[in-house]
């Protein structure tokens, strides 16, 4: 059997980040997780058809799908030592709330006017979501390719960047920058930073696991967009 991971977060759908009254700091990812029945709960009233995937670039959601993974192995797997996971799953996901703090911290001195991304994919909703950004634009739609930006769309995101102020472009470290920089290059006077979005650095990197992966985004997005 498979687990969707999705299916244990509040999803949005591509290019939705406005769900500022969800309140993942209320949740409770201390208690004991191994003892909930995940083989129960109704998925169903969630549609993930059109879901945004990239739920990864929020901790707090990761806390509740490293909840429900727990949950689901301890129910399906059989001869598990249910005391050795259910304590190794808590320490991590106290370590993915620490996490989830301290970048909210890190973007504590950033006003509402600098909290405006645009990235060379759409990844960061679920984080927009969480930090309250607001992701303007992405050089490859939603679902696309780099085959599916047109001359047009680059034209159209370059003017939108120009009116909104924003000072750098994001783009991801794994994938090609050719698109990002001729949009950098159309807009003139802008920076491309790379990030760890979709996938992790090196074994040597800042972005060597998922924690260090978050941090080290983090502190890019909230150094660059500083000023």
């Amino acid at each position: 059997p498979v687990f969707k991971a999705i299916s244990a977060v509040s999803s949005i759908e591509f290019g939705d980040e406005d769900h500022g009254d969800e309140d993942h700091d209320d949740e409770d990812h201390d208690d004991d997780h191994g003892d909930e029945d995940h083989d129960d709960e109704d998925h169903g009233d969630h549609d993930h058809e059109g879901a945004d995937p990239h739920f990864f670039t929020d901790p707090a959601r990761m806390a509740d799908a490293a909840a429900a993974i727990l949950g689901y192995l301890i129910a399906n797997l059989d001869g598990v030592d249910v005391d050795a996971m259910n304590a190794s799953a808590n320490e991590y996901i106290a370590q993915l709330e620490s996490l989830d703090t301290e970048v909210a911290e890190t973007f504590a001195n950033l006003t509402d006017d600098q909290r405006v991304l645009v990235t060379n994919h759409e990844v960061f909703g679920y984080f927009a979501d969480r930090y309250d950004f607001e992701v303007v634009g992405a050089v490859i739609p939603s679902g696309s390719t780099a085959d599916g930006a047109s001359a047009q769309a680059l034209a159209e995101l370059a003017e939108l960047i120009v009116a909104e102020g924003v000072p750098v472009i994001f783009a991801d470290s794994s994938s090609s920058d050719e698109l990002v920089q001729t949009l950098a290059t159309e807009v003139g006077n802008i920076d491309v930073i790379e990030l760890y979005s979709e996938s992790l650095g090196d074994a040597d990197s800042d972005g060597a696991t998922y924690i260090d992966m978050v941090r080290s985004n983090a502190e890019q997005i909230a150094t660059a967009l500083a000023g």
